[in-house]
């Protein structure tokens, strides 16, 4: 067990990132070259949309704090964006607006059954996206929508309602070569 300040420490010098659930520490899992791409082409697309608005989009080298009674976690998603002005800690934040997880076969357990639950209980989140990483498909959680999923497949059109940005799969995914890793 490693208490909170410990971890927060040792990730400012730590070689090899990772997250943190009560007490215990995770390795980040490494990404496929499919998995980079969608992430860089989301991060493109959301950085353009959001140019001179309120919002500020991060990478995965900023975590996420969750807290609540006795639980208290920090994961590094793949993306995510923080909207207006936001009470910070210089290296995570604890009330993002709109969470993406790019899935792997090494990670996808863990996001859908662990880090989607706890990131739905978080005050500020309003939309959490969970991108499949080997075909056109997305699914979309939304607070006002009591988090049931909307699963978007191939020419489908990505409604991001809390950010106002509408992105079509096919600029996600257009491109890439079936099966890539």
């Amino acid at each position: 067990m490693i208490s909170v300040a410990a971890y927060l420490e040792n990730e400012k010098v730590a070689d090899l990132r990772s997250e943190y659930v009560n007490g215990r520490c995770l390795p980040v899992v490494g990404a496929s070259r499919r998995h980079d791409q969608i992430c860089m082409r989301l991060a493109q697309l959301l950085a353009d949309h959001l140019n001179g608005s309120a919002c500020r989009l991060f990478r995965p080298t900023v975590k996420v704090h969750l807290q609540g009674p006795a639980d208290e976690r920090f994961y590094y998603p793949d993306l995510h964006v923080a909207c207006g002005e936001v009470a910070e800690h210089p290296d995570y934040l604890d009330a993002p607006t709109l969470i993406i997880e790019v899935l792997s076969v090494a990670s996808a357990r863990r996001d859908r059954e662990e880090k989607a639950p706890a990131y739905c209980r978080m005050a500020a989140l309003e939309e959490l996206v969970l991108v499949a990483p080997d075909a056109p498909r997305i699914e979309v959680r939304r607070r006002r929508d009591q988090w049931a999923p909307e699963i978007l497949v191939d020419t489908a059109t990505l409604d991001l309602t809390s950010i106002g940005a509408v992105i079509a799969l096919q600029q996600i995914f257009g491109g890439l070569a079936p099966g890539e890793r």
